[in-house]
């Protein structure tokens, strides 16, 4: 996976480790230091600049997870971000979105989008902006 190896490369230029997770939660997949890692690629040639990451899948949201949004365009990762999962439940922005669904909960899901617009708010959420909080 390419969103993978290119997140792996950045953390290590920061010297950070990332890490499988053997045993927790389904969908956390990775440890950096006692932090869960969401991986999550958004390839942006062929989805319309959102994802869905449903709330069983990411679980609660705590201090200690992270989800690891790896932007691809042109078959090429250029940008991590790097986003606390609290962040999420403040959905009063135009980029993270709680869609819930009362009948059936599985399908209830966090919604992160990315346009032109948002790429300056996004910016605090650089792996360069977020390494002091993977590093505690």
């Amino acid at each position: 996976m390419i969103a993978l190896e290119f997140l792996k490369s950045e953390l290590k230029s920061h010297n950070l480790e990332l890490k499988p997770k053997s045993d927790g939660r389904e969908g956390v997949d990775f440890l950096i230091g006692n932090h869960q890692i969401y991986l999550q690629p958004l390839d942006l040639d062929t989805v319309t600049q959102s994802i869905k990451i449903a709330k069983q899948d990411l679980g609660e949201l705590n201090d200690n997870l992270f989800i690891a949004l790896v932007l691809i365009i042109e078959k090429q990762p250029i940008v991590v971000y790097v986003i606390p999962s609290k962040e999420l439940q403040y959905s009063n922005n135009n980029f993270f979105v709680s869609n819930d669904v009362s009948l059936m909960p599985s399908l209830s899901n966090w919604e992160i989008k990315i346009s032109s617009k948002s790429f300056k708010e996004l910016e605090k959420y650089t792996l360069n902006n977020m390494i002091n909080k993977l590093k505690v």
